[in-house]
């Protein structure tokens, strides 16, 4: 298998488990209704940055973008917080998670994932953010002839 079909499968599951109300992801994306389950930081601005760069290159279906205008959109209600001073933060990133440790103290059951500290300004949505907003300039950016490059 590609990487190309890789991200092809990971595109339709991502389409999948996109929050049809927000547009982001849920921090156990196969359980959004489950009782502690959250809106995610990290895993929706990887999901979108991904979405958004492969079809800017061409790697995956247009049909996609409806997805990563969503997710985008998403982000942006959903995560970004402007504080009076205008110092933006990205709210909801889940600190940490892992498995193992010895002793074995993170087991990857679903009461782990939901109970991990949550911070806001985590390195792993704060640098994917950045990419996907640089990405979603590169898509709808003017061209040359003052439309929008779609």
């Amino acid at each position: 298998e590609s990487v190309i079909e890789i991200l092809n499968k990971l595109a339709a599951q991502i389409k999948r488990t996109q929050d049809p109300a927000t547009g982001v992801w849920y921090q156990v994306i196969d359980r959004s209704g489950d009782e502690g389950n959250y809106l995610e930081s990290s895993c929706s601005t990887m999901f979108v940055y991904t979405l958004l760069k492969a079809l800017r290159k061409g790697y995956i279906c247009p049909s996609y973008m409806e997805v990563a205008k969503k997710g985008y959109e998403g982000l942006l209600t959903q995560f970004i917080e402007v504080d009076d001073k205008g110092v933006v933060s990205i709210t909801k990133g889940c600190a940490v998670a892992g498995l193992g440790g010895k002793p074995v103290y993170r087991t990857g059951d679903y009461n782990y994932y939901i109970t991990e500290k949550i911070r806001s300004n985590d390195a792993k949505a704060v640098g994917p953010f950045i990419m996907a907003s640089l990405e979603w300039e590169r898509l709808f950016q003017k061209n040359s002839c003052g439309t929008a490059c779609e």
